[in-house]
């Protein structure tokens, strides 16, 4: 059995090599304007492919400007956005591993510092929270008592298709298509008894990624949740871009360190059937005075954005 998974995923690789090939050969001819037409064309049709077919078309981009690239893809949602819909990421069972563990971790330190996740964790904010799915896992299973569940994402899509579903069960899950960028003003001076962001800071350079970190420090009031690359190969001395796509990975516990605050726990998780890259998993307390901020409380305290999707 082994023996076939390693055969299907050679032929897949090779499959995959070839669509991103041949993308490079034929965009090679066209501006960018056209193949960015291309790409968001062909991405609206979902083939299978379509990611490889997107980072051949802008390889060029992705050489040159990751992060336009990251950008255009996903407030486009196209290539890696398109497998982000309602059916295949909402309940526990979709949930990627590395999420549940952080929410372990999450809740057995506040336990450790007197809390009950259950009763004494009262507002989430979330930076690219895509459809809300962690959200709305957060609501039902793990802090039944937060009144105020606050997202943000650059994929309007993800947004209106999340805010649409959330509302149809009720939710308090809010959601606010805007870019990770704009997430502290998006907050506003209101502090979050706990802020998160998974899986994003691989979509920004180092310096967008150490102003996000501070946002999210600087607005947390017991801790900050963090799931990021990690390199394969030990430790980094700054922030690298994997030549594959073009995503970052990023010395986390520094820029942390950089913002005032301090890592309380970091789980290194290398690739697997289920983790599709090798991430860290990382919780970190902000500065003392922002821990002793009041946090958002009440429906007043709610940042005056406006929500899409009506949620």
């Amino acid at each position: 059995m082994k023996k076939v998974h390693s055969v299907r995923r050679r032929w897949k690789s090779v499959v995959c090599g070839m669509i991103r090939w041949s993308a490079w050969f034929l965009g090679q001819a066209l501006p960018l304007s056209t193949r960015r037409a291309l790409v968001a064309s062909v991405g609206r049709r979902k083939p299978r492919g379509g990611f490889e077919f997107a980072m051949g078309m802008l390889n060029d981009l992705r050489r040159r400007d990751p992060v336009s690239l990251h950008r255009f893809l996903w407030a486009n949602h196209l290539a890696y956005a398109e497998s982000y819909e309602v059916s295949k990421r909402f309940g526990t069972r979709n949930i990627n591993p590395t999420r549940l563990l952080l929410f372990d971790n999450i809740t057995t330190h506040l336990r450790s510092r007197g809390l009950d996740p259950r009763k004494d964790i009262h507002s989430v904010f979330e930076i690219g929270c895509s459809m809300g799915y962690l959200l709305r896992h957060l609501e039902e299973e793990v802090f039944p008592s937060a009144s105020i569940l606050n997202g943000l994402d650059i994929d309007a899509y993800a947004v209106q298709a999340g805010s649409a579903h959330l509302s149809s069960l009720g939710s308090r899950v809010k959601l606010f298509s805007a870019d990770m960028e704009s997430a502290e003003r998006i907050m506003g001076r209101q502090s979050y008894d706990l802020v998160l962001c998974c899986g994003v800071l691989m979509y920004v350079n180092e310096s967008t990624a150490q102003k996000v970190v501070r946002a999210m420090l600087s607005r947390a009031a017991h801790l900050v949740g963090v799931i990021c690359l990690a390199s394969p190969g030990g430790d980094l001395e700054r922030s690298q871009v994997r030549r594959s796509d073009g995503a970052f990975i990023h010395k986390m516990d520094r820029l942390i360190h950089r913002a005032g605050g301090r890592v309380v726990s970091s789980n290194w998780i290398g690739a697997s059937a289920s983790v599709r890259s090798s991430c860290h998993v990382i919780l970190a307390e902000p500065p003392l005075p922002a821990r002793r901020g009041p946090s958002v409380s009440s429906p007043a305290c709610r940042p005056h954005i406006k929500t899409i999707g009506g949620v």
